[in-house]
């Protein structure tokens, strides 16, 4: 394969960026990268570390959610046509920057906790993963369409995401307690989305 060929499919130029170059790509990087840690996954498998080695499938499968989600801007699109009524509430970056602080960030944050602090923090992902597939299940429901990321949530969150929360709630203790704060978590994610695109929505129609 020529020098060419390859300049030719992805030209390198002085105009290149790291930062757009993530905000635009993230989510298709996102698909291989999940594939390789799922495959991974098995070779750190020990006889007493496979609540961790579950846990931590749910971040390679939310991974291959987003690039339905995010990877040619359908939810973006989707999100902006229907819920806000054709304001670009959402944007590329805004999008970028939920998915990084509310599912990658907030995975790693649960993933250290139920290590190190208490098991039962597992059922904070597993409660933002399975919030997250009901949304989308609603939204085609009430609007009786396809919306990105409504095929691995029916695929993968509800089937993968319920059997990890009787799996969790079987081996933590405090599982009241910890159900409490897994749902908790998941409502105020979503919520504080909902919230921020209703403040931008209506800066936008107020013209500011």
């Amino acid at each position: 394969m020529s020098v060419g060929f390859l300049e030719a499919w992805h030209p390198v130029n002085d105009d290149y960026r790291l930062a757009p170059w993530i905000v635009d790509n993230w989510s298709r990087m996102a698909l291989p990268f999940a594939v390789l840690m799922l495959f991974t996954l098995p070779i750190f498998l020990t006889d007493d570390n496979l609540p961790l080695i579950l846990l931590y499938t749910l971040l390679p499968v939310y991974m291959i959610h987003q690039y339905e989600e995010h990877a040619h801007g359908g939810f973006v699109e989707f999100f902006n046509s229907t819920v806000v009524r054709g304001y670009e509430v959402l944007t590329k970056v805004s999008a970028f920057w939920i998915n990084i602080l509310e599912v990658w960030l907030l995975f790693l944050v649960s993933f250290y906790l139920a290590k190190y602090a208490a098991s039962g923090f597992a059922l904070v992902p597993v409660y933002l993963t399975i919030f997250n597939g009901i949304t989308h299940a609603a939204a085609s429901l009430a609007l009786r369409r396809y919306n990105p990321g409504l095929y691995t949530s029916l695929v993968l969150f509800f089937p993968w995401g319920l059997f990890l929360l009787v799996y969790f709630n079987s081996i933590a203790e405090s599982v009241i307690l910890f159900n409490a704060v897994g749902l908790l978590t998941a409502v105020i994610g979503h919520a504080i989305i909902v919230v921020y695109a209703l403040r931008r929505r209506r800066r936008l129609e107020s013209g500011r």
